[in-house]
């Protein structure tokens, strides 16, 4: 059985290999590997903003964003950390949805209590 560290690392170079094999976010492969990530991200109980960071610091071991342009690397490395943002929450969202079984309340409308008020009374 792995530790979670050796599993990040893992996971870790993998998506590293990933991004130089293919750096487009929309690649499946990619996507793949940036959804693996943020799990074990997950997993070791990391909040957003520390998983953000972890996920950024493994883009800079990822040597095929330097071979673009800075303006074209930035907008790689921003579509790459959004995407670990949708599945950060995606995954999230599970545990943070809650189902209601209570009845919804009844609307009381302004036409309906009108005819409550007393004679004389404006409306």
């Amino acid at each position: 059985m792995s530790t979670s560290s050796e599993e990040r690392r893992r996971t870790e170079a993998a998506l590293v290999r990933a991004i130089d094999m293919d750096p487009d976010a929309t690649s499946p492969q990619t996507r793949t590997a940036v959804s693996a990530y943020v799990d074990v991200l997950l997993d070791e109980g990391l909040l957003p903003e520390a998983a953000v960071i972890a996920f950024k610091a493994t883009l800079t071991r990822a040597e095929s964003l330097y071979r673009f342009e800075a303006e074209a690397r930035e907008q790689t490395r921003a579509r790459l950390v959004s995407a670990c943002i949708d599945c950060y929450f995606a995954a999230r969202l599970g545990d943070e949805v809650r189902v209601s079984r209570t009845a919804s309340l009844r609307l009381v409308r302004e036409e309906e209590s009108a005819g409550d008020r007393a004679p004389g009374a404006s409306a």
